[in-house]
C-alpha cells in the first residue's frame, strides 16, 4: 500500500515535473539541433545507466561473433539513436509536415498497394530507427489504419504521448485485453493494422530471434489467415539527423493458406526473420534496450 502511495503521489508526479521540462527543452530548440542535443545527451549519460548492461546482453546475444570494439561502436549508435527519438517528440508536428518533408516513403506497387483504402491489409514492422514513424506516415497516406501502443507507465508521460498520436499518428490503442479488441473490432470495419511485432511478450509462440528462442505475437498471423488478407513488411531508416525513409517489401500473400498452427508459425517465423536481416543491416539503430530474451 505504502509502495504505491509513493509512486502515485511522489515518484510519477516528480517524474512528470522533471518528462515536461525534457518536453519543452527540445522544442524550443529547431528540430535538427533537438535531435543532435538529444543524442549528446543520450551518448554521454546512458552508457552509466543500468539498462545499458540490457544493451550489452542482447548485442552479444545476437551477434556473438564480434568484439569489444564493435560492441562499444553498436552501444553508441544505440544510445544517439536513443536520446534522438527522445527529442523527436517534442517535434511530431514537423515530422507529419507536408512543407519539409522529413518521411518520405519510397514509392513502388508495394507501398501503394498497401495505402489503397479499398482492401484492408496487415503492415508489420519493428522497433527501429524512430518507432513513431511509420504511424506518422501512416497517418498521412490514409485515415483507415489503426495499430496498438504499449503505453508508458507514468500517467503524465502517457498524456503527452497520447495526444500526440491523437494528433498524428494512426488510431492507437493499448496493449492490453481491451486494446487488442477494440483493434479487432476496427479490422472487421474494414481498417488496415499497423503492428510494431518485435516485443517480447509473456505470452505468445515460441520464434526465433537471432537464433534464440522467444515469445512472439501471433496477431499478425492469425488474422491474416482467418481474413485471407495481405501481410506487408515495412521497414524505416533514420537517413540524417531527423529525416527518415520507409521502404515497403514484397507482402506475404496468404489468402491460399488454411489458418492452422503450422501456418501461424511458419509467419510468425518468417516475420521474425525479416527483422534479423533487417536489424543486422544497420543494428545501431535498432531499440536494443528492450530484454527480448529475459
Amino acid at each position: 500500500m505504502m509502495k504505491k502511495f509513493i509512486k502515485v503521489f511522489i515518484k510519477y508526479p516528480i517524474e512528470g515535473i522533471f518528462i515536461n521540462f525534457v518536453y519543452l527543452f527540445f522544442k524550443i530548440l529547431p528540430i535538427d539541433i533537438s535531435s543532435s542535443t538529444g543524442s549528446f545527451i543520450a551518448k554521454s549519460i546512458g552508457p552509466i545507466l543500468s539498462v545499458n548492461k540490457v544493451i550489452r546482453n542482447n548485442l552479444e546475444k545476437a551477434f556473438p561473433d564480434k568484439d569489444n570494439n564493435w560492441y562499444d561502436k553498436i552501444n553508441s549508435e544505440i544510445w544517439s539513436n536513443f536520446g534522438r527519438v527522445t527529442a523527436e517528440y517534442s517535434h511530431f508536428s514537423k515530422l507529419a509536415s507536408n512543407k519539409n518533408e522529413r518521411i518520405s516513403i519510397i514509392d513502388n506497387e508495394y507501398s501503394r498497394d498497401f495505402f489503397d483504402t479499398s482492401v484492408k491489409k496487415i503492415l508489420v514492422s519493428s522497433h527501429n530507427a524512430n518507432w513513431e514513424i511509420m504511424g506518422i506516415a501512416c497517418r498521412k497516406n490514409s485515415d483507415k489504419i489503426s495499430g496498438i501502443v504499449r503505453q508508458p507507465n507514468n500517467p503524465y508521460a502517457k498524456k503527452i504521448i497520447n495526444n500526440l498520436r491523437n494528433r498524428f499518428s494512426v488510431t492507437c490503442y493499448e496493449k492490453n485485453m481491451i486494446g487488442t479488441k477494440n483493434i479487432i473490432n476496427d479490422f472487421n470495419n474494414g481498417n488496415s493494422l499497423a503492428l510494431l511485432s518485435d516485443l517480447r511478450l509473456t505470452t505468445g509462440l515460441e520464434s526465433n530471434f537471432f537464433n534464440i528462442k522467444s515469445k512472439t505475437t501471433s496477431l499478425p498471423a492469425q488474422l491474416g489467415l482467418k481474413n485471407k488478407c495481405k501481410i506487408y513488411l515495412a521497414w524505416a531508416k533514420r537517413k540524417n539527423k531527423s529525416n527518415f525513409e520507409i521502404e515497403f517489401f514484397n507482402p506475404l500473400n496468404i489468402k491460399n493458406l488454411d489458418n492452422t498452427k503450422k501456418n501461424i508459425q511458419e509467419i510468425t517465423d518468417e516475420i521474425n526473420y525479416f527483422f534479423e536481416k533487417k536489424i543486422t543491416e544497420d543494428p545501431g539503430q535498432y531499440f536494443w534496450l528492450h530484454d527480448r530474451w529475459k
